[in-house]
Formats: C-alpha cells, structure tokens, sequence
C-alpha cells in the first residue's frame, strides 16, 4: 500500500547578528513549519511561527555559539488570484537583488548566500511584492537608510538574557549598574524581545526623556508609538 504525506508548508524568517562582522546585514531563509494551529501560522511573527523558525536556526548557530536576534516571520502559503499558492526565500532574495538591493559576502564562509544589506521595512516590502506576482519593488519600498545594529556588550547582553528567564516566572528584576551602562538602551531591547506592546516608564528627572525616545528608535521601534507624560509631583 502507498501512502502519500501532505506537504508541510514552509515559513520565511527575517534575522540578524549585532556584531561587526554582520553591521546592516539581515538573513533572509525559510523552513518547515510543523504546527498545527492555522492561526498561528496565517499570523506574521506569531509565537508558532517564531518557535519554528528558532528551532531552524538554532539548528545551525547554537554549536558556534552565535548569538542572533529573531525579527520577523511569515507563512509562505497565501491566497493569490482565488487560489492557495506559496513562495520561498529564494524569491524573495531575487525580488531584492532586482530591486537593486546588494548581498553581503563574507570571506572564507561557504554557503552564507542569504544575507542582505538591507532593512526590515524593505524584507516586508519585498515579500509583498513576491505575494503579489511581482518579482521588483518600486524605488519608494527600497529603503536605502541602512544603520548599524545596537551591538550590545557582553554584560548588556547578560542583564537582558537573565531579565528574559526571570520574567517567565516572576515580575521583578532590580539591575544594579553603574553609570554608563546603558540601562536605557538595554531595558529597550528586553522590551522588544519580549514583545510587550504596552509599558511604562517612570522616572523623577524629565530631561531624561528625549534620550529614551533616541533610544527607542535605535532598537528599531520606529513603526511603534511613544507616548510620553511628566508625572506631577506628589504634594
């Protein structure tokens, strides 16, 4: 008897690594997503999603002992002229190079032919595109703004890790750290890789506001919006 098995449907992930080597540079790959929870897969940057795309890339980043930063997935399989198709990465990686979009090399590094000097924003304009049976975006979705990542310093990078685990089981974290440290910048990042949409932040000194907003936009939340209220003092 000859069973067949129905073709899993692939998803595509959107990362970088905040060091020198990788500055402006994003990986654009794909991979299986084996859930069960349509929901979640028809879901940009769903918890299903981002599980499946992690496990991909740990796959092959966890022995080197690479730390990366997970920025955006989305099911390949979408309705298009009335009917199911999909699309991969390599698509995607050809939308960006007809669109004029550079790929970035690296010496003495064999099959590293995915990453992308690019941003974000343009990944997303380009899968669009690919999704609308185009195969070149327009020169208003390509934005040619390339900054530099944040690359976090060793004990940055440990406060905001240790931050993570803590606040899966409990509510509070004290970081005791001296001047200069960066608590502003690393209590942002926490903020975004944990995907908390709403947050407070209290403070006695209001001058310290408009470096927070300065901040805010170097962790790349530029889409996102920032309220920002003085306290009255306490009589």
């Amino acid at each position: 008897m000859v069973t067949f098995e129905a073709a899993k449907p692939k998803l595509i992930y959107v990362f970088r690594i905040n060091d020198e080597a990788h500055k402006g540079c994003l990986k654009i790959g794909e991979t299986t997503y084996d859930g069960d929870n349509l929901s979640g897969y028809n879901t940009p940057n769903s918890l299903a999603l981002n599980e499946a795309a992690k496990a991909r890339i740990d796959s092959y980043t966890a022995t080197a002992g690479i730390a990366y930063e997970l920025l955006y997935t989305e099911g390949t399989l979408h309705m298009h002229g009335g009917k199911f198709t999909s699309f991969n990465d390599k698509d995607v990686h050809k939308c960006l190079l007809n669109s004029g979009v550079k790929k970035m090399t690296f010496d003495n590094v064999n099959g590293a032919n995915e990453w992308f000097i690019t941003t974000l924003e343009t990944v997303k304009n380009a899968i669009a595109t690919v999704k609308s049976g185009d195969t070149a975006m327009t020169a208003s979705q390509v934005d040619n703004n390339v900054s530099d990542p944040i690359i976090f310093r060793p004990e940055q990078r440990e406060a905001i890790d240790r931050t993570k685990a803590v606040f899966k089981k409990g509510k509070a974290m004290l970081w005791n750290a001296k001047m200069r440290f960066g608590k502003t910048v690393s209590a942002l990042q926490l903020i975004k890789e944990m995907g908390y949409t709403r947050t407070i932040i209290l403070t006695h000194r209001p001058v310290v506001n408009e470096g927070w907003y300065d901040d805010y936009k170097k962790v790349g939340s530029k889409n996102s919006l920032f309220h920002s209220r003085q306290a009255k003092p306490i009589a």
